[in-house]
């Protein structure tokens, strides 16, 4: 059976708790897994890809345009959701 899986990213950990509190109903349904970076999200894509993306646009380092440019490349067949309360 096919686990589904989404990755949240964002570098501020209070937005992340609030994603990690809003998907906890959802638990039995999805697995979730949290990370602050760009750089966090591509390694953990390498143990397993996911099914979903949901990233912050704008973050220090590698931001979200960016992050799910590559996942579009190296994973093509994962969604990939912008999160911003700037667009």
């Amino acid at each position: 059976m096919h686990e589904n899986r989404v990755l949240f990213v964002d570098d501020e950990p209070y937005v992340l708790e609030g994603l990690r509190r809003m998907m906890h109903p959802y638990m039995g349904q999805w697995r979730c897994d949290f990370v602050s970076s760009g750089e966090e999200a591509l390694r953990a894509f390498q143990e397993k890809p996911y099914d979903v993306i949901v990233s912050d646009f704008r973050m220090p380092g590698m931001d979200g345009a960016e992050l799910l440019e590559k996942v579009q490349q190296l994973y093509p067949d994962t969604i990939r959701i912008i999160l911003s309360g700037y667009t």
